[in-house]
């Protein structure tokens, strides 16, 4: 990210004058903003990495082109006249050269270059999640695709299964602090951007072509890729249809072992269709689906936990007996949108944009006619289960410009539906009319829909050099559970009770920046924000022996109150004419409050005392009075983080540097709320740092550089504190610390014209690792990456 500014004032040269501002300012940051004092016809903006650079002004232009060879870009803000955004601080983005360069296997794996943000999982098929700021949950990050939702919580399933290849951009915000975000996204949210036929076309060409094809060596990875579109001459239309094939074998690990059943054949195909009628109208379809049908193990977050023994390998043979333990998995995944946006020129009250998306996410899985009989904890022999997302956003942009100063306002509502859908059949209970013969809805994951009702507004008001946002957000949310088929678990008497539940209420955040100088910039947000149960949490059951067979429909809502402050710095023509360096610092304090967990171990202040104090108190002692829903609100937490991101740029050669330090306490313990004690977070990743050292060949059209991940060793664990069984269960394994080292190399022989090859080493030195948030899960070992693409 860089700034443009209208001001006279000199600008640094010398690098000790750089280093004296950066120990003399170093507290934290997103955004930079724009020179004051500014007069009633220039605003802030945000300006997209993705804009044709043709377009812009040269010095614009010469600025995006340095950004390029960034880890990443924090969001480049300018003076212009015109503009579409609010501002919002602290957004990461990768642009498609970054995408391009890493060449990774998933949209996780593309993120955890940033700092604050971390995959979690396997190296599996959509055996992913995100986490940013210590929260990796899909209702504490949300993901979009072109403003479709995507939710996937299906029990020990990644929620990730979008692929990069279709991607041209991904714009990451860390924190609640986004007016637009309701029902939770307390860790942050993904927005994922696909290609379309503008990004494609050469010059000004009306039809063109895109080929592309890759080679991984880890697990002898081809994809292939290929694209056509076309615009009409007088660019009222443009259409795209876009195909691309993921056919690998099985990931090894760095000791040359492989991860058991991790191939995959996935394809994918994306059509985008734009009209632009008028001049400042316009009108979208996008159309996504992927799939891939493969054996894998059960759960895709974790490595093969069932192996055959040899009684039954002499039996069933090596295949058949390891895939009594597999599932035969297909999986689908759709979206779906039409946007429709209207941004007259002359006009600066509207700037409207509706958008109507639904999306659906499906999982069939099948276990061989000769397997056991699975019960319903690992879904059964045979499962379905459905996630579908529908949605309607509306929101318009307004520029007022008054006596004392501007405004930005901007007015929103939007409209959203979250149904699952889950079906298994359990072969161990084929005979017990209990259990409707084995065909009923998994306890755990129960069927239903949520509802969200939601108004937003938000000013940015920026006077001299100062902007002040604040914003406020109204949800209403309705929670509609669908009775089990098995009576089993459908009665009334012990606490099965299915009706809907109704939660409502405001999310006010606030925002303050303050252009220090023309190099230096601070910020301040405070939000306070919240969200409901989710379906699992109040409509989960058991069976109605157990301590805790309820529904949980006394659950109130999770809140959180997040304090984020920041400044950043940026320094033009330090050490050469054209070059730039680049500061963020950034801290995070989030506190939340009511937090949602299993109610198991400890039911009742007396039980949870005395097994605190060394006693082996049974629930007999609680007499009846306790919750008795498999969920309950527990005590609240902090997550403190700290970041640190340096950029430095010139024509002949860049770096970067990034450092990231995430601290998370509970009050109690989450198993044994009355503990008395505070015990440590099992989802905030060890500290990590990164790093990019690289040069330009310009005259040949080349990039190479190295890059390093630094991960320290996660040495605190809940059973620090609680060394009970269930805080066993809910604690991750510690890990060593290990660093990963890569090279990369970008290069078009022949200029822009002609083909652009990337390669890359991905664990240059083969090194051996366990991933904190893997469960301990083994990395992957050395892969060398290689593509080639062209347009026509």
């Amino acid at each position: 990210m860089r700034v443009i500014l209208n001001s006279s004032a000199p600008i640094p040269k010398k690098l000790s004058i750089a280093i004296a501002m950066v120990i003399a300012h170093s507290w934290a940051s997103p955004h930079v903003f724009a020179q004051s004092p500014i007069d009633q016809s220039t605003v802030i903006a945000a300006y997209s990495a993705t804009e044709d650079a043709s377009k812009l002004d040269p010095v614009v232009r010469q600025k995006q082109q340095r950004t390029d060879n960034q880890i990443y870009e924090m969001t480049t803000i300018h003076l212009q006249a015109d503009h579409d955004e609010t501002i919002q601080f602290g957004q990461s983005v990768l642009n498609q050269k970054a995408i391009d360069r890493y060449q990774a296997n998933n949209v996780a794996q593309l993120l955890d270059t940033m700092p604050g943000v971390g995959a979690a999982g396997s190296p599996r098929p959509g055996g992913q999640t995100i986490n940013i700021l210590g929260m990796g949950g899909p209702a504490d990050v949300p993901i979009s695709l072109d403003d479709s939702l995507k939710s996937f919580d299906k029990y020990r399933q990644g929620s990730v299964f979008i692929e990069p290849e279709i991607l041209k951009r991904v714009t990451v915000d860390k924190g609640p602090h986004n007016v637009e975000v309701g029902n939770g996204g307390f860790g942050g949210k993904v927005a994922l951007e696909t290609k379309d036929a503008t990004d494609l076309l050469i010059d000004d060409h009306l039809i063109g072509a895109f080929l592309k094809y890759s080679r991984f060596s880890n697990n002898s990875q081809n994809t292939y890729t290929g694209a056509v579109y076309a615009k009409a001459p007088s660019g009222i239309v443009d259409a795209m249809i876009y195909f691309t094939q993921r056919d690998s074998g099985e990931v090894k690990r760095p000791d040359g072992s492989k991860f058991m059943y991790s191939a995959q054949t996935q394809d994918t195909y994306l059509a985008k269709f734009n009209i632009h009628p008028s001049d400042g109208h316009k009108i979208s379809f996008n159309a996504m689906q992927s799939g891939h049908k493969a054996w894998e193990p059960f759960a895709a977050m974790r490595d093969v936990d069932a192996f055959p023994t040899t009684a039954e390998i002499e039996k069933y043979g090596l295949d058949e007996a390891w895939k009594r333990k597999l599932v035969y998995r297909d999986q689908e995944d759709s979206s779906y949108s039409v946007s429709y946006e209207f941004n007259p020129d002359q006009n600066p009250y509207l700037n409207l944009k509706a958008t109507a998306a639904y999306s659906k996410t499906k999982q069939h899985d099948t276990r061989p006619e000769s397997a056991s009989a699975f019960s319903s904890g690992n879904l059964g022999n045979e499962s379905w289960v459905d996630y579908v997302n529908t949605t309607f956003k509306i929101s318009n942009t307004s520029d007022l410009a008054t006596d004392y100063g501007l405004h930005k306002l901007k007015v929103g509502a939007q409209l959203q539906r979250m149904e699952q859908q889950s079906f298994m059949l359990d072969k161990s209970k084929l005979k017990n009319a209990d259990y409707n013969y084995g065909y009923y809805q998994p306890p755990y994951m129960p069927q239903g829909k949520q509802d969200m009702w939601s108004v937003f507004v938000e000013d940015q008001y920026q006077i001299g050099a100062v902007t002040i946002t604040p914003s406020l957000r109204y949800d209403h949310i309705r929670n509609q559970g669908e009775e089990n088929i098995a009576n089993a678990y459908n009665v009334p008497t012990v606490g099965h009770d299915y009706s809907s539940k109704t939660y409502s209420g405001w999310s006010p955040r606030l925002a303050f920046a303050w252009q220090q100088a023309d190099y230096i910039s601070w910020f301040a947000n405070i939000s306070q924000t919240w969200r409901s149960p989710r379906l699992d949490e109040l409509y989960a059951v058991q069976y109605s022996q157990a301590a805790a067979p309820a529904t949980s429909l006394y659950l109130k809502p999770e809140k959180m109150l997040a304090i984020r402050l920041g400044n950043e710095m940026n320094f033009q023509d330090l050490l050469s004419d054209d070059d730039h360096l680049q500061v963020r610092l950034t801290y995070h304090h989030n506190r939340g409050k009511n937090e949602i967990f299993k109610n198991l171990s400890s039911f009742c202040q007396a039980q949870g005392e005395d097994r605190a104090n060394g006693g082996n108190a049974g629930i007999d002692v609680c007499q009846g009075d306790y919750d008795h829903g498999w969920f309950r609100n527990v005590k609240d937490y902090t997550i403190k983080a700290y970041e640190a991101e340096v950029f430095y740029n010139q024509p002949m050669w860049f770096a970067g540097l990034t450092y990231a330090y995430i601290r998370g306490q509970r009050d109690q313990s989450p198993v044994n709320p009355w503990l008395g004690r505070k015990t440590w977070m099992s989802s905030i990743p060890p500290r990590k740092a990164t790093a990019t050292l690289g040069v330009n060949v310009p005259e040949h059209h080349i990039t190479m550089g190295w890059r390093g991940i630094f991960v320290d060793a996660q040495r605190r664990s809940l059973r620090d504190d609680d060394d009970s069984v269930a805080a066993m269960t809910y604690s991750l394994p510690k890990t060593k610390g290990y660093a990963l080292h890569g090279i990369f190399v970008d290069w078009s022989p022949i200029g822009g014209r002609g083909p652009q090859l990337n390669f890359s080493i991905d664990n240059l030195f083969n090194r051996d690792y366990s991933v904190y948030l893997g469960e301990a899960m083994t990395g992957t070992g050395r892969d060398y990456k290689f593509s080639i693409t062209q347009r026509f």
